[in-house]
């Protein structure tokens, strides 16, 4: 009876420690497969291609031929004197760099302005004549205007930070 006993004693050992096993082995698996998964895009982004060279990592001929075809906006299409749509007293007068912001009946405020790919911090600023941002020097506060649209004829301006669009039309 008592090699039945042991037997069976030992049976049920060697069933607890092979299920033991199985459940640490079905961890170990999901373990190794979430390592492994979250292991690949690090493998492959630190992969070196040998035939590779300097010069396939410079900007490709076409990127820099689409970059030079966006319009451009420089100071000869918004020379003039612009007359608001909704008020017909308030006008704009840009020459050179000098904005000039003209209301009928009042002494005309004249500032400088610069062209930007965002709204510039001050007029030492680095500029790009074909920036679709012009900001208004203001000793009260610089202002800052995207440009919608420009024509020969018509000019669209977004305020910033207000979001108001002010319209106008060229005089002639």
């Amino acid at each position: 009876m008592s090699l039945v006993r042991d037997c069976i004693f030992l049976n049920y050992i060697n069933f607890y420690i092979l299920n033991y096993i199985r459940a640490f082995m079905k961890n170990l698996k999901f373990i190794l497969l979430i390592v492994t998964i979250f292991s690949l895009p690090f493998v492959y982004s630190c992969k070196s291609n040998p035939g590779k060279t300097d010069k396939d990592t410079a900007p490709k001929k076409d990127t820099v031929q689409k970059k030079e075809k966006e319009p451009e906006v420089k100071n000869s299409v918004l020379e003039g004197t612009w007359i608001s749509t909704e008020d017909s007293k308030s006008a704009l007068q840009v020459k050179g760099n000098d904005w000039t912001e003209i209301y009928e009946g009042e002494k005309p405020d004249t500032f400088k302005f610069g062209f930007g790919d965002s709204c510039l911090a001050n007029q030492n600023a680095k500029t790009n004549p074909s920036g679709k941002y012009i900001t208004v020097f203001d000793v009260d506060g610089n202002r800052c205007f995207y440009i919608v649209s420009v024509s020969d004829s018509k000019l669209e301006l977004s305020y910033v930070g207000r979001g108001n669009t002010l319209k106008y039309i060229k005089k002639k």
